[in-house]
């Protein structure tokens, strides 16, 4: 918490209008290890002060190169952004999405779709109180790597739709390859905190990354593998208490406007490359 300052902004800021200032178009044979070793191979030949001619013929492409780098280096940098962010803001949305679509599918009472079907056989199964395989080829036939789920029998229930929607859950993100590791939730949980009460432009500061990355060595410092599941839920109870009350989740406060500058300036490098802004995490 103590490194999400103003800083962390201006620094994201900065990245991304000095990548449009520099924004050009450079020429499909420009290779950055190639620039790396031009520009070196030149320095080296100046290191004796020489004069010979074919270091002046090399001078040009010195500066060309240098000239691309520069540009190159912007670029590597909002790049590198945009990947965190695909990594944070597409982990959590998809998490959002198995938890909409699940109780959707069960609530239904039309059956359209092999989410309503795969809904229809576990809350049929479920109330048989019977394990049962469930196999993705049954419903999803399109996936890569196909996959079987034994759903154990469950203790009766008068209201089964929360047992319904548990099982859907666990055999959804058994076929999807979903984390299900303690970490994983954490991460999860974090993005989901700084999301609700920030501007999305949020997700590019260096700080965010940090949390995301290495939860329990920036933000749970107490944790261990060990911890329960109430300890856990206490941790980010606390956590999203403090983050309430910091200034980049107050509406009005400085750092607030300033992220709100921060996806500004993000929108328009996006428009430029022709990223759907909403899409690629402009919005929550």
């Amino acid at each position: 918490m103590d490194r999400l300052t103003e800083d962390s902004i201006d620094r994201a800021i900065s990245c991304f209008e000095d990548g449009l200032r520099s924004r050009k178009v450079l020429p499909s044979d420009f290779h950055t290890r190639n620039a790396h070793i031009t520009c070196d191979r030149i320095i080296q030949l100046t290191a004796k002060a020489s004069t010979a001619r074919n270091l002046v013929h090399q001078i040009p492409k010195f500066w060309f190169n240098l000239d691309g780098l520069g540009q190159s280096s912007n670029l590597n940098a909002i790049e590198a952004g945009m990947t965190r962010v695909f990594c944070m803001q597409g982990a959590w949305r998809f998490y959002n999405w198995l938890l909409n679509v699940i109780p959707t599918a069960v609530d239904r009472i039309s059956h359209t779709t092999c989410i309503d079907k795969l809904a229809q056989d576990v809350g049929i199964t479920t109330e048989r109180r019977q394990p049962a395989i469930f196999r993705s080829a049954d419903y999803l036939p399109g996936l890569d790597i196909l996959r079987e789920y034994t759903m154990q029998a469950m203790p009766f229930r008068f209201d089964q739709r929360e047992l319904v929607i548990s099982n859907m859950s666990s055999i959804l993100r058994h076929w999807l390859y979903f984390p299900t590791d303690k970490a994983s939730l954490i991460q999860l949980s974090l993005i989901d905190i700084v999301t609700t009460k920030s501007p999305a432009s949020i997700l590019f500061l260096d700080p965010i990354w940090e949390m995301y990355k290495t939860p329990f060595s920036s933000i749970f410092k107490r944790w261990n593998p060990r911890t329960s599941k109430s300890k856990m839920n206490r941790f980010l109870t606390e956590f999203q208490k403090q983050f309430d009350s910091h200034s980049f989740a107050t509406p009005g406060s400085m750092a607030f406007q300033k992220l709100e500058l921060l996806g500004q300036i993000i929108q328009r490098w996006m428009n430029n490359d022709g990223i759907d802004y909403n899409v690629a995490g402009g919005v929550s």
